[in-house]
């Protein structure tokens, strides 16, 4: 006899049980094998940003590679810029850092949010419930809100939003 739960539902199911924290004693602890990827990540982060802030990618001299995009199409990305607005934001520029790039403050707080997030999971806390609250709406206008920002910044009169 087969199961009354649909084929649907079994993928759901287990989208949940990932979610869903694990009770207490069945967590892994954070410094356990579960863990080793994103610490590991996040010490590569870190080595990055020291980098980053102690080499300044816009000086000419910096061994960071150029945006491939950029490379490819000679069309500015709406990640161009975020290496020199990242290393003037983490010298306390802001001014300067948002002349390269608008989004570096919103893309590194995304960043962080992620890792946290994938941390937790790891360590079997689940996802907390503001990020499962999040609708599909919410990434549909952050994807439009990024495309409108590259279109723009591709215009000839638009040296403003390419930063430098």
């Amino acid at each position: 006899m087969e199961s009354a739960v649909s084929p649907l539902a079994r993928p759901l199911e287990a989208a949940r049980a990932f979610h869903d924290p694990l009770p207490t004693a069945q967590r892994p602890s954070l410094l356990s094998t579960a863990t080793a990827i994103p610490l590991a990540c996040a010490g590569f982060a870190a080595a990055a940003a020291v980098h980053v802030v102690a080499d300044n990618p816009g000086s000419g001299e910096g061994g960071l590679t150029p945006c491939p995009i950029r490379a490819l199409t000679g069309r500015w990305c709406p990640g161009c810029g975020l290496t020199r607005a990242t290393h003037h934001l983490f010298r306390g520029n802001i001014a300067q850092a948002l002349s390269f790039n608008l989004f570096v403050p919103i893309i590194l707080a995304a960043l962080v949010t992620m890792w946290i997030v994938w941390l937790r999971v790891a360590t079997g806390r689940g996802v907390p419930a503001w990020v499962m609250a999040l609708r599909v709406r919410t990434y549909v206008a952050a994807g439009a809100v990024l495309t409108i920002f590259t279109i723009a910044r591709n215009f000839e009169s638009a040296g403003a939003l390419r930063g430098g």
